[in-house]
């Protein structure tokens, strides 16, 4: 090693030992850690259909390694399951500086010949499986001095242990005295080493393969105890091996290519989600081996097809594209008959010359499903004014801005700076104080807008910053929300009315059962795909929002808990989605199964502007959707804009987008670089600072 050049790859074969020091190891994130993280798969976030693995990387941190011929260490940085003394590891590193870095994944091996510190080591791992301290010191004050201990007789050594200490006329299955084995079967750090007992190529292979759900595997272990009796003796005690890592051993002995496709690790393993890359079976070349030609083809034909879905943000892919892609690895014979093996398997579909990811297809064929569903039912009618409402909306706006304006204005008459910004603000702007106002010019987009939402059991509405998409929707389901609080206290006077007629009551029973639909409907989900839009909505409607992922794991963990209550978002019927464009197929699919089949959906409304770039997820949900129901009457574009210092923003953006050059409301010539500068006006909004000529600075 020490002989090859900087910075080459070598590979390093040696024992991990304990840290003197803490060595901080680098943030930089390989191309490989670097990629998305793979969808969740439906069942593992809604049905629960199998083992549920907590993906995530290793820690990144720092290891001595002892090479095994030169005994020379060497300080590694790198991912690092596993970093105890008992195990052997297998690394690819690069140097870099003073320490070598990781170039992938360690492989390990058990260290089953323990001879220098062998106590030590050994209680050191009794420490790592939480024996209690004086079980601890009791063993190996028990142990001979010349006895050796190793993992593959440390079982039972322990269990002589726990014989030499029973009380007279106890039998060791009878009780858990002493029974340090019991917290080995128990604990990470036992089941890793029984696991490498019995399973080595798990240790070898899978921190490689399955980075991110490796240690979930380990845990997941299950070590039963079973006492065999034999002929009327005391009987043995017999460990019966994991199911599914004795598949898996199977797997990575006979067919290791099926751990590169998570369709097949669930059928066999029913694991959810969780499948290994082409590159990590590039870094192990004893396994590609194994895998024959028709398989290795298809795990670099999905990878492509994965890779173009991931950059590109389609939701399929061409197959003619998807053969040229790859034409430098097979031929296209090949290619057809990898694409058959894929189909055959269900691990993608294809669809005339396309090409899906199946958990992308089932996304979209669900949205279009659940808003043909909502599209087909009885089209429920929100009886409002809506001109009335925009009016009011409109008129409450400009209020507000007079009387900031007013407000500044009145600041700035008391400032001590007052005579440098006399006329900072127009005088028609602060001439609103008499009370005078003008009548608001109702936009006929927005009309349209609230007109589709009242009638359509779905509304798309795109358009720009500043349209007023989200204040048009929090003014009407304010307005609603004050109908409906109106309704209730009126209800509530007539119960309380003592003098009421029985001719009254009847009437006021018959007028409730007739709005029971009405009043049940006005369940509003306000939704947004991040935080900080979440957030923003909630500001400007003045309730609640949540975010698409908090109504998705909401339900996760009522559908976990015992169901006492209902769950929080069973009465929605109305689902408000802000910010469209960002929202991903996959995510929007989930949320419209759980408020359909789990809630009472029955308008849907989203909202964005389909020429923002789309999510960074595969697919194009709201442009798609947009395009698709524009013939049916359900989309609408709002094309004013409203926000009257935000247009030239606006304008620029569409300029920028277009590759031109945008326009500037202030131009700031600096003719020396001592001169001293004016400001802008706060309005200005887009300043040009034209530089002097020549651009340099003797000072």
């Amino acid at each position: 090693v020490s002989g090859r050049q900087r910075g080459a790859v070598v590979e390093l074969w040696g024992v991990l030992l304990p840290l003197r020091r803490a060595v901080a190891g680098s943030e930089e994130e390989t191309e490989e850690e670097a990629e998305e993280e793979p969808h969740l798969a439906e069942a593992a976030l809604l049905e629960a259909s199998g083992p549920e693995l907590a993906a995530a990387l290793p820690p990144r941190r720092a290891v001595v390694i002892q090479e095994d011929s030169s005994k020379k260490e060497y300080e590694v940085v790198g991912r690092f399951p596993l970093v105890d003394p008992w195990w052997r590891v297998n690394v690819k590193v690069k140097k870099m500086g003073s320490k070598y870095f990781v170039q992938g994944y360690p492989s390990y091996f058990l260290r089953t010949d323990i001879e220098e510190n062998n106590r030590q080591v050994f209680s050191l791992f009794l420490k790592e499986c939480a024996v209690p301290e004086d079980f601890k010191e009791k063993f190996f004050a028990w142990l001979p001095m010349e006895s050796m201990l190793s993992f593959r007789n440390l079982e039972e050594k322990l269990k002589q242990f726990q014989v030499s200490h029973l009380q007279t006329g106890k039998k060791q299955r009878d009780t858990k005295d002493y029974d340090i084995f019991c917290y080995v079967l128990k604990s990470f750090a036992g089941k890793a080493v029984l696991v490498a007992l019995t399973f080595p190529m798990i240790l070898e292979f899978l921190p490689t393969l399955l980075p991110r759900h490796f240690c979930c595997l380990l845990n997941m272990a299950c070590w039963q105890r079973k006492t065999e009796e034999n002929n009327g003796t005391d009987g043995e005690e017999v460990h019966f091996q994991d199911k599914m890592l004795t598949k898996l051993d199977e797997i990575l002995k006979n067919e290791p290519w099926k751990l590169g496709f998570s369709r097949i690790t669930y059928r066999e393993l029913n694991i959810s989600y969780c499948e290994a890359t082409w590159a990590a079976f590039c870094q192990r070349e004893h396994l590609l081996w194994k895998i024959p030609d028709l398989q290795k083809n298809a795990l670099i034909l999905y990878d492509q097809l994965k890779k173009q879905c991931r950059e590109m943000g389609h939701t399929y892919e061409d197959q003619d594209e998807l053969a040229r892609f790859v034409s430098k690895d097979m031929s296209i014979e090949h290619v057809w008959q990898s694409l058959e093996f894929l189909k055959d398997q269900n691990i993608v579909i294809r669809e005339k010359k396309l090409v899906f990811l199946p958990h992308l297809y089932k996304s979209e064929k669900d949205i279009a499903m659940y808003v043909s569903d909502l599209l087909s039912n009885r089209s429920w009618q929100l009886d409002v004014d809506v001109r009335k409402i925009l009016n009011a909306s409109e008129t409450s706006r400009e209020m507000v801005d007079n009387k900031m304006n007013v407000t500044q204005a009145h600041e700035m008459e008391h400032s001590p700076d007052n005579h440098k910004c006399e006329n900072h603000f127009p005088e028609k702007e602060v001439g609103s104080t008499s009370g005078t106002q003008s009548k608001a010019e109702v936009d006929l987009d927005q009309v349209t807008a609230v007109q589709k939402i009242c009638s359509n059991p779905v509304t798309i509405i795109s358009g720009k910053g500043g349209c007023g998409k989200s204040t048009i929707v929090s003014c009407l389901f304010r307005h609603l929300k004050q109908m409906e609080k109106e309704v209730e206290a009126a209800s509530k006077d007539f119960e309380d009315d003592l003098d009421a007629s029985e001719e009254w009551n009847t009437f006021d029973h018959h007028w409730e059962s007739e709005n029971m639909y009405t009043k049940k409907c006005l369940n509003v989900l306000f939704t947004a795909p991040t935080g900080r839009a979440a957030s923003l909505l909630s500001e400007k409607t003045k309730l609640p929002a949540y975010t698409l992922h908090q109504v998705i794991y909401s339900f996760k963990s009522w559908r976990q808990s015992e169901h006492v209550q209902p769950w929080k978002f069973s009465t929605v019927t109305i689902l408000i989605v802000d910010e469209g464009s960002l929202v991903s197929v996959h995510v929007l699919s989930l949320v419209l199964k759980l408020l359909r089949e789990h809630a009472q959906l029955a308008k849907l409304i989203i909202l964005g502007d389909t020429r923002q770039l789309p999510s960074i997820d595969p697919g194009n949900m709201l442009a798609d959707i947009f395009e698709g129901l524009k013939s049916r009457g359900f989309s609408v574009e709002l094309r004013t804009n409203h926000r009257a210092e935000s247009q030239l923003i606006v304008d620029n953006a569409s300029r920028i987008s277009q590759r031109k050059l945008p326009e500037f409301d202030e131009v700031l010539r600096v003719s020396g670089w001592d001169e001293e500068m004016t400001m802008p006006s706060p309005e200005k909004k887009f300043i040009l600072v034209a530089l002097p000529a020549g651009g340099g600075c003797d000072s």
